[in-house]
């Protein structure tokens, strides 16, 4: 959809005041989503100049696009924010060093591995190293909530299988037991599974939400080409945000005429972990009492409109709803990292539900809603865990027919 009729849907009715997290903690309308709207509108149509203060409510989104589940006009605000940071980013200096580093990193396969080896083989010691540091910067303490390098099973490659598990970036890198599992789950529940090939790399997400058009394109190609190669039908992410952007790709590119089908295609494949594994029949052990709670990955939620399929997963004795589980945890992709002024507010409330629910774990579905838990919980003393759903589900998880899920004894263990 173009930028301009998605602002032409909005009909300033106001709705979308109250799910937004930035005007319910501000309340200003220039805080809000109709605001940001208005204030795009008058850019674009010569009446207020671009600037970075004209702009600079777009750097403040959260980008959790409740908005848009609670519009009655369907108005597709994820378009009109994408715009307004892609003006806003041309407008200022580059961004703080720990932003371009890590967007650098991600973008590129080559240094993408090397930080994937660097984080095996040195992990532990950098988060001990980072935990030393206390508050001394957002991407300091991020670091010291980062959880360190874990033992990962092995997944023997399987040619042409129909589902495959994208690795993404952040997910491969610090997280790549988490996708060895689900591949792992997936086969145990009949489904031929494998993880897409390396040389897919990043989604592009990151890119998109920072303004960076361009390269969120070239690295949407860079995933198509991979998936297709692949044999693939079905695209699996353990990334909410990551899931939900793909499913844009061909909104995307839809100005690139060799690419904007290819895009659509892919787009349409893409499907959430959780209900795949959900209706494939997984279910947990009998028994599992242990008070547990779920934060939704908002763009999971708003994007994709996945919010039964985690629960059915995760219910049963112990399971407490979080009264704010539908709302940002103040992750935000790397909101956190910028904007820390924010999101602490934010993640403090979150953390302040969950002592009084007394739940010992938080299972989420998207790794920078766990990292974002994990220092709520990590600066609250410990009080509770944090687990990514797929493994929650491995540490819990009963196989169908009972006998042991393929792989797990057989281990690559952390160097």
């Amino acid at each position: 959809m173009k930028v301009e009729d998605a602002i032409d849907t909005c009909i300033q009715c106001g709705f979308c005041l109250q799910a937004c997290p930035t005007y319910r903690l501000f309340g200003r309308e220039e805080s809000s989503p109709r605001g940001r709207i208005a204030r795009l509108k008058d850019v674009l149509a010569g009446q207020a100049e671009a600037t970075p203060e004209t702009l600079a409510t777009f750097s403040e989104c959260l980008g959790c696009r409740a908005c848009e589940a609670a519009c009655p006009s369907g108005v597709a605000y994820e378009t009109v924010l994408l715009v307004g940071r892609e003006r806003l980013r041309s407008l200022q200096p580059p961004g703080p060093l720990a932003e371009r580093s890590l967007l650098r990193v991600v973008r590129s396969t080559v240094l993408l591995a090397a930080a994937k080896a660097l984080w095996r083989r040195a992990g532990r010691r950098i988060v001990a190293l980072a935990g030393g540091y206390g508050r001394a910067s957002s991407a300091v303490r991020l670091l010291a909530a980062l959880p360190p390098p874990q033992d990962v099973p092995d997944v023997a490659p399987r040619a042409g299988a129909a589902v495959q598990v994208h690795r993404g970036c952040l997910m491969d890198a610090v997280w790549p037991q988490t996708n060895a599992r689900a591949v792992l789950m997936l086969r145990d529940a009949g489904v031929a599974a494998d993880l897409l090939p390396a040389s897919a790399g990043c989604c592009g997400a990151l890119h998109a939400h920072q303004g960076d058009l361009p390269a969120a394109r070239a690295m949407a190609m860079r995933v198509i080409e991979a998936f297709e190669a692949s044999g693939g039908e079905l695209l699996v992410s353990l990334a909410g945000g990551c899931a939900a952007h793909l499913r844009t790709y061909g909104e995307l590119l839809a100005e690139e005429p060799l690419w904007a089908q290819r895009g659509r295609r892919l787009a349409a494949a893409v499907r959430d972990a959780a209900s795949l594994l959900a209706e494939r029949g997984v279910r947990v052990e009998a028994g599992t009492e242990a008070i547990r709670t779920y934060q939704d990955s908002c763009h999971l939620r708003n994007g994709l409109g996945v919010q039964s399929e985690p629960r059915s997963l995760l219910g049963g004795p112990g399971y407490r709803e979080m009264p704010s589980a539908g709302e940002c945890c103040g992750s935000a992709g790397i909101y956190n990292l910028l904007r820390p002024d924010v999101s602490d507010r934010i993640l403090a409330a979150k953390v302040r539900e969950v002592r009084e629910l007394g739940a010992a774990t938080v299972v989420t579905a998207n790794p920078g809603c766990e990292l974002q838990w994990r220092l709520g919980a990590l600066e609250d003393g410990g009080a509770f865990e944090v687990r990514h759903l797929v493994d929650w589900l491995w540490e819990q998880r009963t196989p169908r027919d009972g006998a042991p899920c393929e792989g797990a004894a057989r281990v690559q263990s952390v160097e």
